[in-house]
């Protein structure tokens, strides 16, 4: 594999640096701002809904662009939303900062995994998909706590321009270091004709119940461990680190994983363990033990991140994998519906905290995991759709227990 993958996973370090790290100041911005901590939290929603609905046409209305150029594009109008969100005087400004942020993210994730597929054979797709959204686990390893620990000693300004120059980094280092790639296909009728196939609907299905259970919690985190364990800014970054420890072990070996294990057993276990993992944060939370939960949420935090990310990985590889002559098209749905289940996420955690309390957080991520269970199925598509290039790698065509 080439090492120039690890260009592109710079990039995608900073685009969830961003996405993460708001997390972590989110009680500190709602204070400044004037606004509520749910409220505050829509910020992420803004963030998400618009890259959910937005990021589809945008790749399209790009699709000529050298993959190249668009990325670093991407990068510096990145770096202009979040210095905008730095300097953004209400709740207002912050959310129109936040809809430029998520154009430039948009116009970077699918791209940045589209050109990781190109630059590696077949055989290496698990392995340069993972490395791509590795980028996204050390984010939550390193970034968002260094952002949100940054945040808490100069200001939750602070962190968006940690971010900035993050992303004034990204774009040189992509502009000066990564080769350039041929200009892939991208249209509407493309797209449409994915939706078409079942198992591409019920992948896109998979990923959006993932990323909402998962979101629904972490963008609540500051206030769940401050009710469950008493933790302060420096807790809750030390969280942070942990749950992204887990999320990086788990890209480090998941490509492994799904070469022995068949992927559809990989997500349902990924998603059981998650709804488990969000029962124990819930009685942790009701009960409100704090000397326990300090010592069990890093465990557990540990735990979770890495479920999640496995399931995000195997979702990846799954969707590129169904339909391997329209993987930029594909990867682009797949991220519509991730950030479109961080976006209702945001939401429907926000509806929790505000109208019961922070317990209610973990028991609304872990029901929608449970739930999320049914849509693991047509993991390997019918003889009809295989013909018009959607297929999965490394499953024989006459695999029946694959189907189910």
């Amino acid at each position: 594999m080439t090492p120039r993958i690890y260009l592109l996973a710079l990039g995608t370090f900073t685009v969830g640096t961003e996405g993460y790290v708001i997390a972590g100041v989110l009680p500190d911005v709602a204070h400044d701002l004037h606004s509520s901590v749910s409220v505050g939290g829509q910020m992420v929603t803004v963030f998400a809904l618009v890259y959910a609905l937005a990021g589809p046409p945008l790749i399209g209305l790009f699709q000529h662009v050298r993959p190249k150029r668009l990325l670093v594009g991407a990068a510096l109008g990145f770096a202009a939303a979040n210095l905008l969100a730095a300097a953004a005087p209400d709740i207002w400004v912050l959310a129109g900062a936040r809809v430029f942020a998520a154009v430039g993210a948009a116009l970077f994730a699918a791209p940045a995994a589209a050109a990781a597929a190109a630059l590696s054979t077949p055989e290496e797709l698990p392995r340069a998909i993972a490395v791509t959204a590795g980028g996204n686990a050390v984010a939550l390893t390193l970034g968002a706590p260094i952002g949100t620990l940054i945040g808490g000693a100069f200001g939750w300004r602070a962190a968006f321009v940690f971010v900035t120059a993050l992303s004034l980094v990204t774009a040189l280092a992509v502009e000066f270091g990564l080769p350039e790639i041929p200009v892939g296909s991208s249209s509407v009728a493309g797209r449409l004709n994915l939706l078409r196939h079942g198992a591409v609907r019920w992948g896109l299905a998979t990923t959006l119940g993932l990323f909402l259970a998962a979101y629904s919690v972490y963008t609540y985190l500051s206030p769940v461990v401050h009710r469950s364990a008493g933790l302060g800014s420096g807790g809750v970054a030390s969280l942070m680190i942990v749950f992204g420890a887990g999320g990086f072990l788990a890209g480090r070996v998941i490509h492994a994983v799904l070469a022995r294990w068949h992927l559809a057993a990989v997500l349902r276990t990924v998603l059981l363990v998650i709804t488990g993992l969000l029962a124990v944060l819930t009685l942790l939370t009701v009960t409100h033990v704090p000397d326990v939960a300090r010592y069990a949420e890093f465990p557990l935090l540990f735990a979770f991140g890495a479920a999640w990310w496995s399931g995000g990985i195997s979702q990846q590889t799954r969707l590129a994998g169904l339909a391997p002559q329209q993987r930029s098209q594909v990867l682009g749905l797949h991220f519509s519906a991730q950030f479109l289940g961080v976006a209702i996420g945001g939401a429907l955690g926000g509806l929790a905290l505000s109208a019961v309390s922070a317990g209610a957080v973990p028991v609304v991520g872990g029901l929608v995991a449970l739930a999320t269970l049914v849509s693991v199925r047509q993991t390997v598509p019918a003889p009809a759709a295989r013909t018009s290039g959607v297929d999965t790698p490394g499953v024989p065509a006459n695999d029946p227990a694959s189907a189910r």
